[in-house]
């Protein structure tokens, strides 16, 4: 068998020439069933689609390091919206942790005023 050039064809050889997002970006024009695949073969103006984790992961850096059997192909606009509500949700995460933590700093016990 044939060496693919690059990551990215080997993704295409692999899993088909056409974004495999299921709806993970929110928009409903490129997935008007529930759960329906995007149709995209490519990314628009020439662009072609890119290999990127079945499940975007809040950094780049998180993405970047995925294993090559967890890339699929993505049409930019659907990956830009999957990865920033990924991000979203991981900030949205933080944000509620970090304030759990904080509330012990400031919770002013009542019967030692007292």
């Amino acid at each position: 068998m044939k060496r693919p050039e690059n990551v990215l064809l080997a993704v295409l050889e692999q899993h088909g020439e056409r974004c495999a997002c299921h709806g993970a970006c929110g928009d409903g024009k490129r997935h008007p069933g529930d759960g329906e695949q995007c149709k995209a073969t490519s990314s628009g103006k020439n662009k072609p689609l890119l290999a990127a984790p079945r499940n975007p992961h809040a950094t780049d850096v998180q993405n970047a390091a995925a294993p090559l059997e967890d890339l699929r192909p993505w049409c930019w606009p659907c990956w830009r919206d999957a990865f920033a509500a990924e991000r979203a949700r991981a900030n949205d995460q933080r944000g509620q942790e970090l304030m759990e933590m904080q509330i012990g700093l400031f919770d002013v016990d009542t019967d030692a005023a007292a």
